[in-house]
């Protein structure tokens, strides 16, 4: 089950990198996992992955935060933009894991008013 780009099984090392972006089949769709540093230099990097998430099917998306140290405002607008077009179709897209800079970045930018946050035991 791979949509077109690299997935977690794909690679079978490197999940402690910094600015790393993985995704892999889940129960209900997709898990995305951001690792490290994940800024709009990565954008590159994360953009196809999250344009090619929303025609996927099945239609969730769930974004796993726990690895992440940071995340700036292009990730952000990149979380909403995928929101928005995986809602349309009917599904949901969900973030969870964030804690400490990233969570507080999420606040502050109203996104989990946007879009849900749940705990990793959750998803």
């Amino acid at each position: 089950m791979n949509p077109g780009f690299q997935t977690a099984t794909d690679e079978p090392a490197g999940w402690d990198n910094a600015g790393q972006i993985r995704c892999e089949p889940a129960w209900s769709g997709y898990r995305v996992i951001l690792v490290g540093e994940v800024d709009l230099t990565l954008a590159d990097r994360w953009e196809p992955v999250f344009a090619m998430l929303a025609d996927a099917d099945p239609a969730d998306v769930t974004i796993d935060l726990s690895a992440a140290t940071f995340i700036d405002s292009s990730v952000l607008g990149a979380f909403v933009r995928l929101h928005r077009t995986v809602s349309g179709r009917g599904g949901e897209t969900t973030l969870t894991g964030a804690d400490g800079p990233v969570a507080r970045t999420i606040s502050l930018a109203g996104i989990d008013r946007v879009i849900p946050m749940v705990p990793v035991s959750e998803t």
